[in-house]
């Protein structure tokens, strides 16, 4: 009849068989070989004590596995938040009271829409008055280089007149200082002329900012007034985050650090979202660790075109950090760790074992990467160890 037993049932075999062996060990070593009418004599130590030195172990049963080649994928899970692609408050540019404001917690708000208003009586006034004083600024221009040419053509005839001694010396200067009189009116009307549309400039960008309008679409996060609030210039008017574009923002140490790479794939799951999965690529690393935790900063960029990730969910990342086709693997179960280094036990001849030092790659917590010795065969102890030393025999039940 074939008996199969579990992981706990073989851990209770391998107990007994040690036990059984043990005893066997114990009994062979004081109880002697019999002769006739009695036993040999128990030989003394050097000191004068009987059974000088330990006693022989016997064979203890192990169980093993062969070295083996397989894929190993290094796969790295990090807890991370949900971060908004973009996060920016919509604010008064000017100061007034707040007639209306449309928008309301949840409100997808398009690029450059208009989403509420400011009272406007006071800043369309002052635009008014602006274009008054522009066009006022343009008819005395226009006189003015009216006059200025007046003044040239005057000048050229008293330079004429001069020259065929028909007027005065006197009246020709007379007349150039005129001319640089009417020059100067007129550079004076040119200069306020731009002076008034720089006014004029500024209060219709006024006016205009009394229209709240959102700078890139999104969705309204928070609302911070009410229609009918007196606002000052920078007054807080709604918060806007876009969330078709999330990134996950996660803290990795410098041992990772090194595997991340820009462009590497991650799987972002949430208990928000339970049975879903995102996939999202390594977006940004940060070029320095924080003192305090010795972590970096990482984003992970993944497209929210469902917009189920919200901005401040927990999230989990899986990235893979390691990948090997063909590597030389063995039980986890079958390494051996002690002050941070591991070694395994090789079954060699004699049904012998050895203890041997290895270097562990990619640990997934069944399979262990052995990178060194490179040349690692053959089979190697994954239970009883505990009872072992190199040049130990073994058992192999099922071997």
């Amino acid at each position: 009849m074939k008996i199969t037993l579990n992981r706990p049932g073989k851990i209770l075999l391998f107990a007994v068989f040690s036990a059984v062996f043990g005893v066997l060990a114990v009994c062979g070593s004081s109880g002697g070989d019999s002769v006739k009418g009695g036993t040999q004599p128990v030989q003394k130590s050097a000191s004068g004590g009987a059974g000088g030195g330990m006693r022989q172990q016997g064979p203890v049963p192990v169980e093993t596995a062969e070295v083996a080649t397989r894929q190993m994928v290094d796969v790295r899970e990090f807890a991370g938040t949900v971060k908004a692609a973009y996060t920016y408050v919509i604010s008064a540019k000017v100061g007034g009271r707040l007639l209306s404001l449309n928008k309301r917690i949840g409100d997808v708000v398009a690029a450059n829409e208009s989403i509420g208003r400011i009272d406007d009586t006071e800043f369309r006034n002052t635009l008014d008055e602006a274009q008054t004083q522009v066009r006022v600024s343009r008819a005395s221009l226009e006189e003015a280089k009216a006059q200025l040419t007046y003044t040239e053509r005057e000048l050229e005839r008293t330079k004429g007149l001069v020259s065929k001694g028909i007027a005065s010396q006197s009246e020709l200067d007379a007349q150039e200082t005129q001319m640089e009189t009417q020059r100067s009116r007129h550079e004076l009307a040119k200069a306020q002329l731009e002076q008034r549309q720089v006014v004029l400039s500024q209060a219709k960008t006024n006016f205009e900012y009394t229209q709240i309008r959102a700078l890139q679409g999104g969705f309204v996060a928070v609302r911070h007034v009410d229609g009918g609030t007196l606002l000052s210039v920078g007054s807080p008017i709604v918060t806007v985050v876009g969330l078709d574009t999330v990134f996950v923002e996660l803290a990795v140490t410098e041992k990772d650090y090194q595997s991340i790479k820009p462009g590497k794939t991650a799987s972002v799951s949430t208990d928000a979202i339970p049975g879903q999965t995102f996939e999202g690529v390594v977006y940004r690393m940060a070029p320095y660790f924080q003192s305090a935790s010795r972590t970096a900063t990482v984003e992970v960029a993944l497209k929210n075109n469902a917009r189920l990730l919200k901005p401040g969910m927990f999230a989990r990342i899986n990235i893979k950090l390691n990948e090997d086709g063909a590597a030389r693997v063995v039980p986890s179960q079958a390494l051996i760790e002690k002050d941070g280094k591991y070694s395994l036990f090789v079954i060699g001849d004699s049904a012998t074992v050895k203890n041997i030092p290895v270097q562990v790659g990619i640990n997934d917590g069944t399979f262990a990467q052995i990178l060194s010795p490179s040349n690692l065969d053959g089979k190697v102890v994954t239970l009883g160890q505990h009872l072992l030393k190199s040049g130990s025999k073994v058992i192999i039940p099922n071997g």
